[in-house]
């Protein structure tokens, strides 16, 4: 059973009229000032779960005087400073929730004198999630962590990270144990620290034991839990304030069944067999033994409603040769995660609907009675939130099918 059914949506929303959105900058709503008087619209949240950051945009207007030719920033200034939280709600009617929480990366002052006097100037704010501070925080280092999902938890402890949970721009922290550590998510076996340049056993000083701790080289936090992310096949990315370490589509729950409706404004569902492979093979050496290491992982997922698409697929082999694979298991986590990253590029669905905000990458959805081939399950990996004046809110889902489905199954 999905989480969210389509018809009480629609009645929670009262049939997706009268769209409402609001912004808190530093917890403070821009249009309840009194002091200013000021409109935010324009709204664009994007939120993933790729290896990329989630951003927002949105426009404050008002606040700018026509006559001197420039902004009361006195009064403006606290919905302009760079660092403030953020906080986006969308919604219908009455009823509004949380899409976005971050920060104010980027501030433009934008004056377009040819437009009509009221949007003449205005400022546009861009803001994003935590990812955002992780890619300019770069070092090298040896931490204190002899597991990897340790390693992240560490990282994601330190103190800028810390400063945003205080500001509850980040509220919670949901980080899944690594394969390599013991009890971990997936077949354990692999060498504490192995796997990734700079981690592995090292020899101690003064003839000590072996030191397990994991390096970063050079590298941003974020470029290091991405790694380690693809290593293990996790994802890694955030809901709101709620930061998400964990197997890769491990939660199988659907999250919302689609079925033909008038919520929907647009869709484009496709299927493409190119680079789709019908097995990987993973090559590499067990050092410690000095044994070859090979796994290979077949691909049996159904391409067509015939059978002409199976035998094209079934002869084609992706081959992956990397001495960092150190293991059987890490080979068998590698073949998985390639595997996987291929297969997902088979089928695509891009949706435009009334706008919900309970739609949310990193979750299954069902589409249903659309006819065979069309009717299928997808994994969200993208989410875009709009909201503007003219067109409402709409809420555009983009995923990706490994196989085909029907009402009954596999095909």
């Amino acid at each position: 059973m999905a989480a969210y059914d389509l018809s009480e949506l629609y009645t929670k929303y009262e049939g997706f009229y009268f769209p409402i959105a609001r912004v808190y900058i530093g917890d403070k709503d821009p249009e309840a000032d009194k002091k200013i008087n000021l409109r935010v619209t324009d709204f664009n949240v994007e939120i993933t779960s790729e290896f990329k950051a989630g951003i927002a945009s949105f426009s404050i207007k008002g606040g700018f005087s026509e006559g001197a030719g420039s902004y009361d920033m006195d009064k403006l200034k606290k919905y302009a400073m760079l660092g403030q939280s953020v906080r986006i709600y969308m919604g219908h009617a009455s009823s509004m929730t949380e899409v976005f929480r971050g920060y104010v990366a980027m501030v433009n002052f934008q004056y377009l004198p040819d437009t009509d006097i009221d949007t003449s100037a205005f400022i546009r704010i861009t803001a994003m999630d935590v990812k955002g501070i992780m890619m300019a925080n770069n070092s090298s280092k040896r931490l204190k962590a002899n597991y990897y999902s340790d390693a992240v938890k560490e990282i994601l402890e330190q103190k800028p990270y810390q400063d945003l949970q205080n500001r509850e721009i980040i509220t919670d922290l949901a980080i899944s144990d690594t394969p390599d550590k013991p009890g971990g998510d997936g077949p354990a076996g692999a060498i504490p620290g192995g796997g990734l340049p700079g981690g592995g056993l090292s020899g101690g000083a003064g003839g000590e034991g072996p030191d397990n701790r994991i390096e970063m080289v050079a590298e941003s936090d974020y470029e290091f839990v991405v790694k380690v992310a693809k290593k293990f096949n996790f994802e890694f990315f955030t809901i709101g304030g709620n930061v998400a370490f964990r197997p890769a589509k491990s939660n199988t729950q659907e999250l919302i069944e689609i079925i033909p409706s008038i919520v929907i404004k647009s869709f484009d569902v496709g299927y493409d067999i190119t680079g789709v492979v019908g097995q990987v093979k993973v090559r590499s050496i067990d050092i410690g033994k000095g044994n070859k290491v090979e796994v290979t992982q077949k691909n049996n997922a159904t391409f067509s409603l015939g059978n002409k698409a199976k035998p094209l697929i079934s002869n084609q082999a992706y081959v992956y040769t990397d001495s960092s694979v150190e293991s059987q298991d890490d080979a068998t986590r590698r073949a998985s995660y390639i595997m996987e990253d291929m297969s997902y590029r088979f089928g695509t669905i891009n949706m435009t609907l009334s706008g919900m905000p309970e739609l949310v990458p990193g979750r299954f959805i069902k589409l249903k009675d659309f006819g065979s081939g069309i009717s299928n399950k997808f994994y969200l990996t993208d989410v875009i939130h709009e909201y503007n004046e003219l067109t409402g809110y709409t809420t555009t889902i983009i995923g990706r099918a490994a196989t085909l489905e029907d009402s009954n199954g596999l095909l």
